[in-house]
């Protein structure tokens, strides 16, 4: 391939669990360049109205330097749906062919509206989801026609991490839940207290956190962990929980880092949770809003023995080490890359932004 790959992160080098991204390419023989940012900014972002305008400063100031090191005909990936958008919007983006990762269900805002039609309508740029579901409610929420540039590639695990061994036996025996986006802590506050014999850490953004929302005695509370120990947490509990609020893509990263760590992982069944899933394990993909569900598989997970337990975990591992690597995304990415600019030669080189 002529040109380079440059890859924008939306965090530091140091504590980077997406770098599978610029190692797969490496492999394969191609010139690649990474940029990293000083701060992991989704958690810049937490911080209030101030932390949000400072996030998207990041994150134009991450788009400039990716535009330094890249030239006309290069390839650049945007690791951030934001990255993606105003990279498009700079001043001889045209020039590059842009892959923007992780597009979500859309959020309707009149103010950002224009970046997404005019990222959709910029044929040298693929909007690559993690969930298929997800293209319909892009084009009928932004009102712009289909030209196949939305492309699904789920998310894959971290192949710089093993796949750990469950270990049954621990001296602190409890559940982890975490993350920011679209979780359900209602529902998982409710189950713990009809699970008052189970103890529960818990991981959640302090900015827009419901405050009126009681917290069980059985319920250790963090806000705004840093990654090192949000997964020491997760790393030594016995199960993972995921619950989610609504039909909106989100936890999967959380569910291939738990999986990997050799975790039963309990979550909301979802079109975008069920391929995570061996048909062996659909019981752990519980209807939205099922505290008895929920209830219930926690407390047969608890108390299974050793081998159950192993058993459960090893089903996870396998379906996971078989459907969800990194190399297969990369396959993807190679041919969308091909395609396009296959596509720009057999039409004179004459795509442009939109």
């Amino acid at each position: 391939m002529s040109g380079k790959i440059v890859v924008i992160y939306d965090c530091p080098l140091k504590n980077c669990d997406k770098l599978w991204l610029r190692d797969v390419f490496a492999k394969r023989g191609y010139d690649i360049r990474a940029v990293f940012c000083r701060f992991r900014i989704s958690n810049v972002e937490q911080r209030g109205k101030i932390g949000k305008l400072a996030a998207r400063m990041l994150t134009l100031w991450q788009c400039l330097k990716g535009m330094a090191k890249s030239r006309k005909d290069d390839v650049v990936i945007c690791w951030s749906q934001w990255s993606g958008l105003f990279f498009n919007m700079l001043p001889g983006a045209g020039k590059r062919y842009i892959i923007s990762y992780n597009w979500l269900t859309p959020v309707r805002n009149e103010k950002t509206r224009f970046l997404y039609v005019n990222a959709l309508q910029n044929k040298r740029l693929t909007a690559i989801i993690n969930s298929s579901a997800t293209r319909e409610r892009i084009l009928q929420g932004y009102g712009v026609e289909d030209t196949g540039n939305i492309v699904y590639i789920p998310d894959v695990f971290d192949d710089r991490g093993i796949f750990c061994p469950p270990i049954y036996g621990r001296n602190e025996k409890y559940c982890f839940s975490g993350g920011r986006a679209n979780r359900d802590w209602e529902l998982l506050f409710e189950t713990a207290e009809l699970c008052p014999q189970v103890t529960f850490k818990a991981v959640a953004a302090k900015s827009g956190w419901n405050s009126r929302l009681k917290v069980p005695e059985n319920v250790s509370l963090y806000f705004d962990l840093g990654p090192e120990q949000y997964y020491e947490l997760m790393e030594h509990s016995y199960m993972a929980l995921y619950p989610l609020k609504e039909e909106r893509v989100s936890g999967l990263i959380n569910i291939l880092k738990a999986v990997q760590m050799g975790k039963p992982v309990l979550t909301t069944k979802s079109s975008f949770t069920e391929l995570y899933f061996p048909k062996e394990e659909e019981e752990c993909l519980l209807p939205f809003g099922d505290v008895s569900g929920w209830k219930r598989m926690l407390e047969k997970i608890w108390q299974e023995k050793r081998p159950e337990y192993e058993i459960r975990v090893k089903r996870m591992q396998e379906h996971i080490q078989a459907g969800f690597t990194p190399e297969s995304a990369a396959k993807r990415l190679d041919g969308i890359i091909a395609q396009c600019k296959g596509a720009d030669k057999e039409n004179g080189n004459e795509k442009t932004a939109g």
